[in-house]
């Protein structure tokens, strides 16, 4: 999805930020998870932003985390393959990464915040590296 497809399908109409569902053991409940996105289908939303701020983003494992992805994934197919999956490989392998992505982004596109605070830690040459190919091909977001 190019930029401006983005842009258009996020002025569109509704977002839709699902909760997560989890069983009484506190473990990741796929099948209620995708009859939850299931259920909110017909509501039309433009966006699905799987496992964000209402869904518990920052209480999941990383395992978990995937999993959420996947279930979105096989569940709702589509604004989540072009940029969220590679957006989201750098931003799983560390430990505060969720903000330094979002801070090196901003870097190259020429607004620096500047770097994170401790105890964050910078993305690696590398990782900067991935996020600039990925704004490359899709623009920013």
């Amino acid at each position: 999805m190019s930029p401006q497809e983005l842009k258009a399908v996020l002025q569109a109409g509704l977002l839709s930020f699902p909760l997560t569902d989890f069983d009484a053991l506190l473990n990741f409940a796929p099948k209620a998870y995708a009859g939850r996105l299931e259920w909110l289908q017909p509501y039309g939303a433009s966006a699905l932003f799987a496992a964000g701020g209402t869904g518990e983003f920052f209480s999941l494992e990383p395992s978990e985390y995937g999993q959420v992805i996947q279930v979105a994934l096989d569940t709702c197919d589509g604004l989540i393959r072009d940029f969220f999956l590679p957006y989201i490989a750098p931003r799983n392998q560390g430990e505060g990464y969720a903000v330094s992505i979002v801070k090196a982004g901003a870097t190259l596109l020429g607004h620096s915040a500047g770097p994170v605070s401790p105890p964050l830690s910078e993305l690696s040459a590398a990782q900067v590296e991935q996020l600039g190919a990925l704004i490359a091909r899709l623009g920013p977001q």
